[in-house]
């Protein structure tokens, strides 16, 4: 029974970390084997005394999971669309919590951790490979996607600020890991990141390009041997980030205070706020801010869309209560990460600050964006979000 779970675990989290990009319904898949293989773990009396779920320490994290998914089933009580908010409840925000949950499980294993990262390091050359084939040649090489739908890389995503979000993270989780192998593996990995940025330059997110840049303000900080790398890549990313700005008329979108995409958010955020004015505690029920929308529609495009500000979302849909409920579960895995950092030895040091550096940059952009809302994209924080617990429950007793 042990063999099995691992197996199930261990399998479905490297098919998640390679295919995440490329597929929803891998997505799904991964979640089953994994959610499997968690619960047989659970029902044998070692694995469970193995979970960092029923350690002291963790009982704090697992409360705050805990309240933010009871807030969003209450929510469902008062929704106007109670199916709607159903579906979204056990399909969306139960699966994408639970990511974490069974994630950090599994990731207390340090050969499980060596090997993900190789994964997740092997998922971004090919998602490079796509995004470099529609570059080439105008359709993506694996998901077949054109480059005439925005006329910038969106590689395989149907958007471009979704592959820029996905490059941002995994550049940041990656970056420090890279920097502390030796040899080829260095060079390989440095290689596929300066690529990866590049690319990145494609998208014109200005959003995930200010997430970062905020992330590796958080990575500077750390070790000498990662400032120096970031030091080297952040030559190259500057010079191609204002390159591929000035090529595509970018610049002037970033100060334009009439560029479309800053008026149609400003037009969003007031119909946010209008859900939240009219039911403040456990808002409209989650996963209908796009049905409601068109009732509070104030400007712009008249048909149902996302707030683009996930945290304003988050109170329209499930109040005031439930927007302190998430920010508090945040608060409280960044605190973990923070608190066990500086008590690592280096090479998992390294690791923990790529990961909150990752987790940092994708809580700024959601900010302007619909990060939490995009299957793909939740499903990438909530995974490094375990991961990055994961690696800091090694040092607690079993």
């Amino acid at each position: 029974m042990s063999r099995l779970s691992g197996w199930l675990q261990e399998g479905g989290l490297y098919l998640l970390l390679f295919l995440l990009p490329f597929s929803k319904a891998a997505i799904e898949i991964s979640f089953g084997l994994l959610l499997l293989g968690w619960l047989l773990m659970l029902a044998d009396p070692r694995g469970r005394a193995r979970s960092v779920w029923v350690r002291p320490a963790f009982r704090p994290l697992a409360s705050a999971f805990a309240a933010f998914a009871a807030v969003c089933a209450l929510s469902i009580a008062v929704s106007d669309h109670r199916a709607l908010s159903l579906e979204g409840f056990v399909e969306k925000w139960l699966q994408y919590l639970l990511f974490s949950v069974i994630v950090a499980d599994i990731l207390q294993r340090p050969a499980v951790r060596e090997r993900s990262l190789a994964v997740l390091l092997w998922s971004v050359g090919f998602v490079v490979v796509e995004a470099v084939s529609q570059e080439l040649w105008g359709r993506g090489l694996f998901r077949g996607y054109r480059l005439a739908a925005y006329g910038r890389m969106t590689g395989p995503y149907e958007n471009p600020i979704d592959l820029a979000t996905y490059f941002m993270v995994t550049w940041l989780v990656l970056l420090p890991a890279t920097m502390s192998q030796r040899g080829a593996r260095r060079w390989l990995g440095a290689a596929v990141l300066l690529a990866a940025l590049l690319c990145m330059t494609r998208t014109v997110a200005i959003g995930a390009w200010l997430g970062l840049a905020a992330g590796l303000v958080v990575v500077l900080s750390g070790l000498p041997v990662v400032r120096r790398a970031a030091a080297w890549l952040l030559i190259p990313m500057v010079l191609a980030g204002i390159f591929a700005l000035q090529h595509t008329g970018g610049i002037g979108q970033v100060w334009s205070p009439s560029e479309i995409g800053k008026r149609d958010r400003l037009t969003m955020w007031q119909a946010a706020l209008g859900m939240i004015r009219d039911r403040p505690l456990l808002g409209h029920g989650v996963n209908t801010f796009m049905a409601n929308y068109l009732d509070y529609w104030v400007g712009g495009e008249r048909q149902p869309r996302y707030a683009h500000n996930c945290y304003l979302q988050v109170a329209a849909e499930t109040g005031l209560i439930g927007l302190a409920a998430f920010l508090s579960l945040l608060g409280w895995i960044l605190w973990r990460l923070c608190a066990v950092l500086q008590q690592r030895p280096p090479g998992e040091q390294m690791l923990l600050l790529g990961i909150l550096s990752g987790l940092l940059a994708f809580l700024l952009q959601a900010g302007v964006d619909t990060n939490f809302y995009a299957m793909r994209q939740a499903a990438l924080f909530w995974v490094m979000a375990g991961f990055g617990l994961g690696v800091s429950a090694a040092q607690e007793p079993g």
